[in-house]
């Protein structure tokens, strides 16, 4: 009970400090909190299927373009509001989800991670490939101009906008702690840890898998939604947001901190995104980051398999019950003087 309570203190000093400390900084990093915020819903969207189904993909950005590439072209070409159009992204690229879950269904392990891949890989040449699908990618340009929002009547600003992005991870971690704390969470646990033994069980293994990806994929393509006006734009090609090399980036990232927790979700949005505006302001640069993050991931699977906030939840409980027991053996030693 103690632990449960700490870790709830903790999310509220930690979330109080992410709303205020970015309001006495400038516009500059009020835009790279926004994007930690949105990195985390992805590195989240991720967590429900390494976490919570076993299953790796390289694809979160590809999901992100459905729901990013739907805000730009109903919005900028057909003066769509916003939030209609957030709404539908979300749900076309929670569509598409489920649709790649279902031949996702036959495979496992380095396949479903190739297919994946694949899917990746089709999205950047075929959809986003200018002259095929224009009119949802916007043509070699993309969708440029997407402005802030206005809310209950009140636009919004970078500080603004950024407090709603970080609402919008707060309530989707909320809405996935539930999944992984209630019954879905132990069914999706008993299809990780054998599919087979939870088919005898007379569980719909098929069906669960598949509600994982349509959720994952929902959350990403939440995360392009926001994503598209943070940027102002919705592009594609080796430097834009939707890159497939950003996918890697995030398995990778998640695979460090540990991807069966939550908490490592706002952990690689911190990490992903700060860490390579602090490179920039070193002798290095940005472009060592992949360099950098595949050296830790090496180190992490070598020495902290289960991911380095596992680790440090692991060190933490042995010194409490370390210190509990020292408090404990006290009063026996000073009895026996």
């Amino acid at each position: 009970m103690i632990h449960i309570k700490m870790r709830w203190v903790l999310v509220a000093v930690g979330t109080v400090l992410a709303v205020l400390v970015p309001l006495f900084l400038g516009f500059y990093y009020q835009g790279l909190a926004t994007d930690a915020a949105i990195t985390a819903l992805l590195a989240l969207s991720l967590v429900v299927l390494m976490g919570f189904v076993g299953q790796v993909s390289f694809c979160q950005y590809s999901f992100g373009v459905f729901g990013g590439f739907t805000v730009g072209s109903l919005v900028i070409g057909h003066g769509v509001n916003y939030w209609l159009a957030l709404g539908l992204g979300t749900l076309f690229a929670a569509t598409v989800g489920l649709l790649l879950g279902i031949p996702a269904l036959r495979l496992r392990g380095l396949l479903l991670s190739i297919l994946t891949i694949a899917f990746a890989l089709f999205v950047d040449g075929f959809v986003l490939a200018p002259g095929i699908w224009d009119g949802f990618s916007g043509g070699a340009n993309g969708w440029s101009g997407i402005q802030f929002p206005s809310l209950f009547g009140i636009g919004l600003n970078y500080y603004s906008f950024y407090v709603f992005s970080l609402g919008v991870l707060l309530l989707a971690s909320l809405l996935v702690w539930n999944l992984r704390t209630g019954k879905a969470g132990r069914v999706l646990r008993a299809v990780r840890d054998s599919e087979v033994a939870a088919s005898t069980l007379g569980l719909n293994v098929s069906l669960w898998k598949l509600g994982a990806f349509g959720l994952s994929a929902g959350l990403a393509g939440l995360a392009g939604a926001l994503l598209v006006v943070a940027n102002t734009a919705a592009a594609g090609g080796p430097g834009s947001a939707f890159n497939f090399q950003h996918s890697i980036e995030l398995v990778a990232a998640l695979t460090v901190f540990g991807s069966g927790l939550l908490f490592s979700a706002p952990l690689v949005g911190i990490f992903v995104i700060f860490g390579q505006e602090l490179l920039d302001h070193t002798p290095l640069s940005h472009q060592w980051f992949p360099f950098i993050l595949g050296a830790l991931l090496v180190a992490q699977l070598v020495f902290t398999p289960d991911g380095v906030v596992a680790k440090t939840q692991s060190d933490i409980r042995h010194l409490m019950h370390a210190l509990r027991h020292r408090r404990q053996a006290r009063p026996s030693v000073v009895g026996s003087a």
